[in-house]
């Protein structure tokens, strides 16, 4: 019974509140940062989930949470920066942000985390954490902004967490959203998010699913990457085979 208890108790710190989504009528105007090439939507007022480490749930206590974005097929993004929007009370608290943790990965499914692309924790001078409403539910929402990356992602499906860490007190809710103001795809309308957790013992599980189709607002900063034209490439080609043949002539 006690072990029954436990779970039940970390299952419902799990997401923020549950709040019809029509007891809200207050409609703001899209808030993507700038340089979006993907960004979900903003809140819709209805749910967060948890999406912290270090905080009052405890030094080293994490809850990552992922939702899916397309680079278009055709497309090359340079990724410049990574972001989430979440209901924060680290500040209310009395605590800080201390720094962004962030990954990148692909064929995520229940149960399995798929592959990983790529991760990092952003510190002090490459991370922000940015006003961006005053909430709901007695939280205010902040963006928390991964700065200064520089990698390369090419056409495909992949899944975004963007955390903040903390400093021992407050919570962090990443934004439920319904679409509103988004870009790219998808566009805050498919359920697709996962959540991975050592508290509440969530190994890559779909968390709103059982209750209601969810997504979360976060989004991706950069730039596309032109692809070169045939003729670049034909050219390159040729310059390569140029320079294999005057080093077989060397050799003989």
């Amino acid at each position: 019974m006690k072990n029954k208890y436990n779970f039940a108790a970390r299952a419902a710190l799990l997401a923020l509140t549950f709040t019809a989504a029509f007891a809200f009528t207050t409609r703001v105007s899209a808030q993507a940062l700038p340089g979006s090439l993907w960004y979900n939507g903003d809140r819709n007022h209805t749910n967060g989930l948890a999406n912290e480490r270090d905080d009052s749930l405890g030094f080293g206590e994490y809850a990552h949470v992922f939702d899916d974005f397309n680079v278009p097929s055709g497309q090359t993004w340079l990724v410049t920066g990574l972001y989430s929007n979440n209901y924060m009370s680290y500040i209310q608290s009395g605590g800080t942000t201390t720094s962004v943790e962030w990954s990148i990965r692909q064929g995520i499914t229940t149960g399995n985390g798929g592959t990983l692309i790529a991760s990092g924790t952003a510190g002090p001078g490459n991370f922000q954490v940015l006003f961006h409403n005053a909430g709901d539910f007695g939280f205010t929402e902040y963006s928390v902004n991964a700065m200064n990356l520089s990698f390369i992602l090419t056409s495909g499906t992949y899944f975004l967490n963007v955390t903040p860490v903390g400093n021992g007190v407050g919570r962090s809710f990443d934004s439920e959203t319904s679409g509103v103001g988004c870009i790219g795809t998808p566009c805050g309308n498919n359920g697709n998010d996962y959540v991975d957790s050592n508290f509440f013992g969530a190994n890559y599980q779909p968390p709103c699913h059982e209750m209601q189709p969810c997504d979360l607002s976060m989004g991706v900063q950069g730039f596309t990457v032109p692809e070169p034209p045939p003729w670049a490439m034909m050219a390159m080609g040729a310059v390569v085979l140029i320079g294999v043949q005057q080093l077989r002539r060397k050799k003989a």
